[in-house]
């Protein structure tokens, strides 16, 4: 196997890992990729990210983060659903939509980049970041347009759980997109290498989605379908906008009231620290829809199917939050350097809710596959009322810390509550299970971050060095310590990973 080239192994994965087999097959092998895909597009997120920490200023990051902002609002606030409502059907074939859906898409992408192109300088005015910020947010806003031509045929690779293509097109965009801005940022120092890496990747994903498929969309749009796709999509619709609001309308809020250091500061911290959980509640809302929507008629499968999903996003996101919350102090002083150390206690809180999400990410394409998306847009205005109320004064008391806590409490006690009630009483299971897969992997969490503590502050030495023996004495503790949970306590995650290994076998 070590002799064999990235090509070669990548052609006995997709061997290994075909798409066949049942439901529950399929559903583990796409996992499987998904993950592959999205552990590798971390990476080298996470290498960008302390390589332009070493070369960028905060400020510099800040003038990006309102580009991001934008771009991040018009998608959110124009979202149609058309991909969710694809998903969402039973039959296998769609191809009768597709041109249907990629004409809509279309043209809300070339809408929304002369909006953004129009409405950069009223935009920077509202932030106070002045001509910079403005040119930044033009150029960003050719994403919309590049996002919106792509074909719409990769739509399949979800659908049908196709996931070792819908590798290669994560995989392809992250590698182009870090590899260019890290190269120009060592020639440019400034922020336009993260502005021409973002849209090198979009280029490149737009690309492989014409040389992954083979659909050739044309032009052409059917009043009954698109009254189909934007009647499913129109609470899909509803609560883009509301969710954008719960989880960005912080960050819009820290830059206009903190200004653009703050905002840097704030939107890199929840980068950093969100990104491990945050990757979970990816690859779980990219397989778990499709599969959930091929159950939805199926009560006790889908049931199963649930708790199962539960059961592995807490067994890995639980640990990767607490862990952050660990070593985030030592990461900051090996890598980023004085200048960044206030994002530590807003790392150490965003991780947290990024464990939030993790668990929220198993409730909401439930609520989509059965064909009830109206729930989750319903626990976001519940969450966007407590966040209206007390973001100001909160931010103004306690600033970017104060605003972080505020986000994790609203998840805590509002809206990951709210949601996995509903979800277990849509599947007719039991709280108390809910309750009992979240005991194991979070008592055995803090047991780890009791030890890693105890070690990070009993070793003779720092940098680089302690971060990793801190990392390598948290998995090992974690890992101890669910074994013996598994042997006397009866938690039952070796029954989920033989089901993937038998899949995988299949």
């Amino acid at each position: 196997m070590s002799s064999r080239s990235p090509l070669e192994l990548f052609q006995w994965l997709k061997r290994v890992l075909s798409p066949r087999g049942g439901v529950s097959e399929r559903a583990v092998k796409s996992g499987i990729w998904a993950s592959m895909a999205n552990f590798i597009g971390r990476g080298l997120q996470l290498v960008k990210l302390i390589v332009l920490a070493n070369i960028l200023t905060p400020v510099q990051f800040g003038l990006v983060a309102y580009a991001l902002l934008t771009l991040a609002a018009m998608r959110r606030l124009s979202n149609l659903g058309i991909k969710e409502a694809l998903i969402q059907k039973e039959e296998d074939g769609v191809n009768e939509y597709l041109d249907t859906a990629w004409t809509l898409t279309m043209i809300r992408g070339t809408i929304l980049s002369i909006i953004g192109f129009l409405g950069a300088p009223y935009i920077a005015t509202f932030f106070g970041a002045g001509p910079p910020a403005t040119q930044v947010i033009r150029v960003m806003s050719l994403v919309p347009f590049l996002t919106g031509i792509q074909n719409p045929g990769i739509v399949y690779f979800q659908k049908n759980l196709d996931y070792d293509k819908q590798f290669v097109y994560q995989v392809g965009k992250a590698v182009v997109a870090v590899g260019v801005t890290i190269g120009l940022a060592y020639l440019w120092e400034n922020v336009w290498a993260l502005v021409i890496g973002d849209i090198a990747g979009v280029l490149t994903a737009t690309t492989l989605s014409y040389v992954l498929h083979d659909y050739k969309p044309w032009p052409s749009i059917d009043r009954e379908q698109t009254r189909d796709l934007v009647g499913y999509g129109k609470w899909i619709t509803a609560s883009g906008i509301v969710v954008f609001l719960t989880t960005e309308g912080d960050d819009m809020f820290v830059g206009w009231l903190l200004g653009n250091a703050a905002i840097g500061i704030y939107q890199y911290s929840y980068k950093v620290s969100n990104a491990p959980a945050t990757e979970v509640t990816k690859v779980l809302s990219s397989v778990i829809f499709p599969t959930y929507s091929k159950l939805q008629n199926d009560a006790s499968n889908l049931r199963r199917a649930f708790f199962k999903t539960v059961q592995l996003a807490t067994f890995v996101s639980i640990p990767l939050a607490v862990g952050i919350v660990a070593v985030a102090p030592v990461f900051v002083d090996a890598f980023l350097g004085a200048e960044w150390q206030p994002v530590v206690q807003i790392m150490q809180l965003l991780a947290l809710w990024g464990m939030l999400r993790s668990i929220g990410s198993t409730t909401g394409p439930l609520f989509q596959a059965v064909g009830k998306p109206d729930i989750a847009t319903k626990i976001q205005v519940g969450k966007l009322v407590i966040l209206m109320i007390a973001i100001y004064p909160v931010t103004e008391a306690y600033g970017i810390v104060g605003t972080s806590a505020l986000i994790v409490g609203s998840g805590l006690f509002f809206s990951e509550p709210v949601a996995t009630y509903l979800a277990v009483r849509e599947v007719e299971g039991s709280y108390r299970q809910f309750l009992r897969l979240l005991f194991y992997p979070l008592t055995a969490s803090l047991g780890m971050l009791a030890v890693v503590t105890l070690v990070g502050a009993r070793l003779p030495f720092g940098g680089v060095p302690k971060f990793l023996v801190m990392v390598a004495t948290g998995a090992v503790f974690y890992g101890m310590a669910i074994l013996v949970m598994e042997t006397w306590g009866n938690y039952g995650i070796r029954d989920v990973f033989r089901t993937m290994v038998g899949a995988i076998g299949e």
